[in-house]
């Protein structure tokens, strides 16, 4: 998993991404418990030298997992904001062709054609034509669909209800499910990641313009280019709160990331959750991040504009090299999906 990496940039486009995020959303990992893949890798050793790419890729792709799965609220079945795409409609239009005095209906595979381009194809089945219920189950097979989310979506979802309450054609309500991703493509800016893997998924969105997502599972991997990326053991949260002057979003997490641009595997966690007004990178937070022997890089949000790795390359709690960089030197995380190929993170 070395080589040149093509960089995953979950960028703080918060508006963009949270705000879109969707029922199908859940679709996008089934089950957050079983885990899969290869074998876990052995702990990554840290040095002065890698910090800063291990940093980057930790806030890129452990953190900005979560923004991941907002991404996919591209081709969701219903956005946040209500706003209904080529799977709302869909699902709509299944609805209406189903008797109402059945307490229950299978929902048979019929393709639609997204709202500017390719094509969704539905199934599933639901306890109720009028709401979302515990045991519901929708699956989305997407083929170069673009619905005018900002992203084009090619592979497989699967969303299994366990709770849901609230209304779902309003953009109001709370759904928890376990969702799986098949090879799920998500295309930004004529570049490509793709997603392999199951999480359980818990998405609050019962307060006007706050969205509250959190997943968790036992593995998901990204790829983009020939790079690699494989989160063990997770639970990823970001909060987009939009009632203020500002957009605030606030991320945080723990988990285990095995790299592209390193060799081995770190555990990572929030110490304090990063917090970015609008555009901005965060302003405060801090990140802790440990490979082998117990070395650790401390990751501290400076200000908007720096971010501080006090790194300990022996685990004995003494700091042994302090490097301080712009954020856009191992930035940002969000929900926008685009990727480069910038090579090695450069030392300050």
């Amino acid at each position: 998993m070395n080589g040149a990496m093509a960089e995953v940039t979950l960028g703080f486009r918060g508006a963009a991404g949270l705000a879109s995020v969707a029922l199908v959303l859940a679709a996008c990992g089934g089950g957050g418990g079983g885990g899969g893949g290869s074998a876990p890798a052995a702990p990554a050793v840290i040095t002065a030298g890698n910090a800063a790419t291990i940093t980057r890729e930790v806030l890129d792709v452990g953190l900005g997992a979560g923004a991941f799965g907002a991404a996919i609220g591209g081709g969701s079945i219903l956005s946040a904001d209500g706003a209904a795409n080529a799977t709302v409609l869909g699902m709509a239009r299944q609805r209406q062709s189903i008797q109402q005095v059945r307490p229950s209906m299978t929902i048979p595979a019929e393709t639609f054609d997204c709202l500017v381009s390719g094509t969704v194809r539905l199934s599933g089945s639901v306890a109720s034509t009028e709401t979302l219920t515990a045991g519901d189950r929708i699956n989305a097979t997407f083929n170069s669909c673009d619905d005018a989310e900002g992203a084009i979506l090619d592979g497989g979802l699967r969303i299994d209800v366990t709770t849901f309450s609230g209304d779902v054609f309003s953009g109001q309500y709370l759904l928890g499910a376990n969702v799986t991703v098949t090879n799920l493509g998500i295309t930004e800016d004529g570049t490509t990641a793709t997603g392999d893997g199951s999480f359980a998924l818990d998405l609050d969105l019962r307060v006007p313009l706050v969205s509250d997502l959190t997943i968790s599972g036992a593995y998901l991997r990204v790829a983009a280019g020939s790079d690699d990326w494989v989160l063990r053991d997770f639970a990823v949260t970001v909060v987009e709160d939009g009632r203020g002057v500002s957009l605030l979003t606030r991320y945080s997490g723990t988990g285990t990331l095995e790299g592209a641009g390193f060799e081995g595997a770190v555990d990572f966690v929030t110490v304090e959750p990063l917090v970015a007004t609008g555009d901005e990178y965060p302003a405060t937070g801090e990140v802790l991040i440990e490979g082998a022997g117990g070395a650790t890089i401390r990751a501290t949000a400076i200000s908007a504009e720096t971010i501080q790795l006090a790194i300990d390359l022996d685990g004995n709690d003494v700091v042994d090299e302090t490097q301080q960089m712009p954020w856009s030197t191992v930035g940002p995380l969000g929900a926008v999906l685009h990727m480069a190929s910038p090579g090695p993170v450069p030392l300050p």
